[in-house]
Parts: structure tokens; sequence; C-alpha cells
């Protein structure tokens, strides 16, 4: 596994793989690897030869400094998890390369980030198609591998690629949990023993609804009010719950197989979101 840290260093080694044929993947990442992050690795291998993660705490996708501050660093695990996922190149940029003292530029996407998380964390989705356009600026993938955990995120950047015409095939890969049915996350690792058992209501909320929508519910109250009865006695701070329109985001008033029920809510002061898509 190569690592390098400077994106002329990145864009070098890309412009020699594909000149040798093989197909390249990126897997953009703000480290603290887990689990969900190794299934995002397993995907990309199964669609390219060339296999890049990056990992980089972005700042600027932070609207609380503490959040920043309290997140997870853990670069040596995190380096030895991408050696033995058989990772190909490892991007690990500085904050000084990625945002000199002379940056002054931002990517937005408007419309789909004006609700849930874009309402909540003013500025966040700007930082995160300014990284993630310098990340794909950098590593020219074929393929570019995100989670369906932050299906928002994901929404936001496959609409970033197609009005930017910028080549990169987005692939969604499935949410990755714990046994009990908790959304593998970087900041499960915050949450105490007690705080860690009420997170569990959330899953439980979200599965509930696909089982009545898998009966014959279609009715978006009769679907959204029973994960809100589920989780509220465990999370007081629920932000949102929703069901939406895949593409769009916009709420619907019947749901279809395809729609999303989104889900975020902050437990003893650790925002978690989840989601699940309604299938048959």
């Amino acid at each position: 596994m190569k690592i390098v840290e400077t994106a002329r260093e990145l864009s070098d080694l890309s412009r020699s793989m594909r000149q040798s044929g093989q197909k390249i993947a990126l897997v953009p990442t703000m480290g603290a690897l887990h689990g969900g992050h190794r299934s995002l690795i397993h995907v990309a291998q199964q669609h390219a030869e060339f296999v890049i993660v990056s990992i980089f705490v972005n700042r600027l996708q932070f609207n609380i400094e503490e959040d920043f501050a309290t997140y997870p660093v853990t670069l040596e695990d995190d380096i030895a998890i991408c050696r033995s996922s058989g990772v190909s190149a490892l991007y690990m940029p500085s904050s000084e390369s990625m945002y000199p003292e002379s940056f002054a530029t931002s990517v937005e996407v408007s419309g789909l980030t004006a609700r849930f998380e874009g309402a909540s964390r003013p500025g966040h989705f700007s930082g995160v198609t300014t990284v993630v356009t310098k990340l794909v600026t950098a590593s020219a993938p074929d393929i570019a591998i995100f989670g369906q955990k932050d299906f928002q995120q994901f929404a936001v950047l496959r609409k970033l690629m197609t009005d930017l015409d910028i080549p990169v095939d987005m692939v969604m890969a499935p949410t990755i949990r714990e046994e009990d049915g908790l959304a593998l996350s970087s900041r499960n690792v915050r949450l105490n023993k007690d705080s860690r058992r009420r997170a569990v209501s959330i899953s439980q909320g979200l599965f509930h609804s696909l089982s009545l929508f898998q009966s014959g519910v279609r009715d978006t109250h009769e679907l959204v009010e029973p994960v809100r009865q589920i989780c509220s006695d465990e999370i007081k701070n629920i932000d949102y719950i929703a069901i939406v329109d895949a593409q769009t985001l916009e709420d619907v008033s019947e749901a279809h197989a395809g729609d999303v029920l989104l889900f975020a809510g902050t437990l003893d002061g650790i925002r978690l979101i989840d989601n699940i898509i309604f299938c048959a």
C-alpha cells in the first residue's frame, strides 16, 4: 500500500494507474475506521482494481467547533485496517495542504442541502461538497463509494457530480450494523454504556416502520409516528423523522418502494443519524 500526502502526488499516481489500464475507485473517509468502512473498501474492490482511501478530518463540515475537536483520531489503527483490507493507496493530506491560508473557494449544491442535516448544521454540506470536489479532482476516480447511512450526503454528492459533469460513477454501499441493529458510526465510541443501549431504539423504530410498510401500510403519518413513539422514550432530542423521495428529498404523503425514512437525533450530546430504504 502506498501512502501519499499531496494532491499532486495522488494525481500522478492515479494517472499512472489509469495509463496501465486499471480502473480506480475512491473511498473518502474522515478516519476512525470501522467495519462500515471495511465494507466500503470491499465494495470498491468489486468495482475497480486500484482502490484509494482518503483520510482527512474536514474542518469545514463541522458547524460546531467542539465536534471537530472531539472527533476521534486513530491514524495508526486506520493505516493497519487499510493495509489488511488490501487498499492500493492511502491519501492522507494535511490541513495546510488542503486549505492553505490563500484558500478562498467553496462548492455548494442548493436545494437538496436546505433541509434535514443542512438546516440543522449550517455550512456542513458546503464543507462536504468542497472537500469531495478536491478529493475527486486529485484522484480522478472512475467510481466513488459512499455509505447509505449518510443518505442525504450521497444525494447531494450525486447531484454535484451530475451538475458539474464530473465523470465519476457514484455507488452507495448499504449501512453496516451491530448485531443489535445500531448503525456503525465513528461517533459511537463516544456513547457511554447507557447511551449505547438507548441508541438501539433508532434502528428498532426504523425497522418497525419497514415491517409496517411491507405489511401494506403506505400512509406517511402511520409509518412515521411509530418510529417517534419507539424512540422518544430513549432519545429526548429528536431533530427529524421524515419519509422522502430518494432523488429530490421532498416529503411524500404516501410511501412507495425506494422512498427513504430519515432519522436524526441527539443523545447525550452526540448526534446520531440513520435511515432505511423502503422495499417490498
